[in-house]
């Protein structure tokens, strides 16, 4: 199981501006670490041999960013499958740049983020309207965001070049990470964390912490 904890500072490296925006310390991308406020630039996508019970998700077809793609995932065999099929369509209206819409293979709307000055999420049957800020919210240190689904609390954590979904508590569980590829985004979730109904909010949040807004 990856560590559940890190000591890396997601500030190394850059400067966040008080506008609340990101700016960059003069770093090529291959070198910026990853973030829980959301830069994952790394030229490769990582294997996941080492953990092949994973069902991987990638956001692919970018056009030009994860605000506008499609998430493909694994076939009906599982996470062996060698097929792949879609599973999410993410759509930022130009004539409505304010809402970025999720929708499934059936073309239902799951999920939806508004783009206010504090921006706001929803996540049908997960998680009810409220700032993105209070439901990712911040530790205190900087180094990890927490989230509730359903009455149950989880952390992001950075661990080299992932975000690692981990349940909260004494013993807290590896549930599932974020990578991000030169032209993908992968979300890689374990059994646990689909038998959870934490799929359609983990590409959430993705979207969330890979889109380049400001978040909090």
């Amino acid at each position: 199981m990856p560590p559940v904890h890190t000591n890396h500072n997601p500030y190394d490296g850059w400067s966040r501006s008080r506008s609340g925006g990101q700016s960059y310390s003069g770093l090529t991308t291959q070198e910026i670490p990853p973030s829980v406020f959301g830069a994952l630039p790394y030229p490769t996508p990582p294997s996941s041999a080492s953990y092949p019970s994973l069902s991987t998700f990638y956001l692919t077809s970018l056009n030009p960013s994860v605000l506008n793609c499609a998430v493909i995932g694994p076939g009906s065999s599982g996470p062996r499958s060698t097929t792949s099929r879609l599973y999410y369509a993410v759509s930022t209206d130009s004539s409505m740049p304010g809402y970025t819409v999720f929708k499934n293979a059936e073309r239902k709307s799951i999920a939806l983020i508004e783009w206010t000055k504090h921006p706001r999420v929803e996540i049908r049957g997960a998680v009810p309207k409220q700032e993105t800020k209070g439901w990712l919210k911040i530790s205190r240190d900087q180094t990890y965001r927490t989230m509730t689904v359903r009455g149950l609390q989880y952390t992001w954590a950075p661990d080299n070049q992932y975000i690692n979904l981990c349940s909260s508590g004494p013993t807290p569980q590896f549930l599932g990470r974020i990578s991000r590829g030169e032209d993908t985004v992968a979300v890689e979730l374990t059994t646990d964390a689909i038998q959870l109904g934490l799929q359609d909010t983990a590409i959430v949040v993705a979207v969330l912490l890979q889109c380049g807004h400001n978040i909090d």
